[in-house]
């Protein structure tokens, strides 16, 4: 459906006013507190903000059904240095047709429009429908890939989901995976003065370098491609003072994975590629191990997870993917689906853990995210309320 005059103001401002909102991964309780507001003022049947600090609102229908859930991160990385931006970045300046401010393009432009959505499809569809419909907000998406997501699957089991991301309105129906590996030698420090009282583990790890970089060579897969390696941290300890040999050194990884990938598998994969190295490494201790980082939500709950991100593709004859093709192409839209994996998502915990058929659709593209002078089209904000109402009226019917 198009959206009248008024709507679209609304959702215009909807998303200006989530922009306005910083919400960093652990800050979101501004933004959090609107969206619930929000969703209360436009008629959703229920809302509510759980654990971590999600706000999940829903739309039963006529008759009972399916549940489809369409869900948006609300959390952003830092703007950077604001003197680079042309506007501020939670100005939500609007110029040549453009929304300016960090989250525009991911994911607050998503955001408003499912939340809009979610609104209209119960107003003007409320007979016509069958089954449910959850719109959720996410917490520490940036931090923490499908781990909030946990808690919205625990209470709402979906039977569909659509993740919003900036996809240039093309439907992605899959994702690589993620793998942060840690690899730290220690040895034993000593005065730089006299190293052959110690152990060098920043010598320890250059060895441990070549044999990666020797050994490890890049596969492919069709759809997802290549699971490229990259070495994205290297620090010693103690990093402060000056005459010491390095008792630590920590190199840290970037590693793109397949379905058939696994934690134990990846650590297993990483063992291999060091074993040229293992005649330098006399007196050094070495540990391989995928990363884990803590924090708290807004909440003041502890949220933890480990960096390893599943890869998931849905099938290309999936009857879910045939109808919000269908959803999307009804609508004008040329966008399809795309023939390449997208950005990381939930997606890794919704359908890479729990094998739900989930697909990535919303507005923008991937040069916009996370980049200085970020922006959302507002004609794209519209087409991507098009497309969640029409996806959401093809999968509920």
């Amino acid at each position: 459906m198009v959206l009248n005059g008024k709507r679209q103001s609304d959702l215009v401002r909807i998303c200006q006013e989530l922009i306005r909102r910083p919400s960093p991964s652990g800050k979101e309780r501004e933004v959090a507190t609107f969206i619930a507001d929000t969703m209360r003022s436009i008629g959703y049947d229920e809302v509510s903000i759980d654990l971590y600090g999600n706000v999940i609102g829903r739309q039963f229908f006529a008759t009972p059904g399916k549940r489809l859930l369409l869900e948006s991160q609300m959390d952003h990385i830092d703007p950077g240095t604001l003197t680079d931006w042309s506007y501020y970045p939670y100005g939500a300046f609007i110029k040549d047709g453009c929304i300016y401010g960090r989250g525009a393009s991911d994911q607050k432009g998503c955001l408003a429009a499912m939340i809009l959505a979610g609104a209209e499809l119960k107003n003007n569809f409320y007979n016509k429908l069958k089954g449910e419909l959850v719109v959720a907000g996410t917490v520490f998406q940036e931090r923490f890939e499908g781990v909030a997501s946990r808690t919205v699957a625990s209470a709402f089991p979906p039977d569909f989901v659509v993740l919003g991301e900036a996809t240039e309105l093309k439907i992605k129906r899959g994702q690589r995976g993620r793998a942060e590996i840690v690899i730290e030698t220690q040895g034993r420090m000593t005065h730089s003065s006299n190293p052959e009282f110690g152990s060098n583990a920043a010598d320890a790890m250059i060895s441990i370098l070549s044999s990666i970089h020797q050994s490890y060579s890049p596969s492919f897969k069709p759809f997802f491609g290549e699971n490229i390696l990259v070495l994205t941290t290297l620090r010693t300890y103690p990093d402060l003072g000056t005459g010491l040999v390095p008792e630590i050194c920590r190199a840290i990884f970037d590693l793109r994975v397949f379905p058939d990938d696994t934690p134990e598998s990846v650590v297993r994969k990483f063992k291999g590629l060091i074993e040229r190295a293992k005649d330098s490494l006399r007196g050094i201790k070495v540990k391989i191990f995928i990363s884990e980082t803590e924090d708290r939500t807004y909440t003041g709950a502890s949220i933890r997870g480990t960096h390893f991100a599943r890869a998931w593709a849905l099938p290309e004859e999936s009857d879910y993917l045939k109808r919000a093709l269908r959803a999307v192409e009804t609508l004008g839209m040329e966008g399809g689906v795309s023939d390449s994996p997208g950005f990381g998502t939930n997606g890794c915990y919704y359908a890479g853990e729990l094998g739900i058929p989930t697909i990535v659709f919303g507005p923008s593209g991937r040069r916009l995210v996370h980049s200085i002078d970020e922006y959302i089209e507002i004609n794209d904000l519209f087409l991507a309320f098009q497309g969640y109402e029409g996806i959401a009226k093809e999968v509920l019917t």
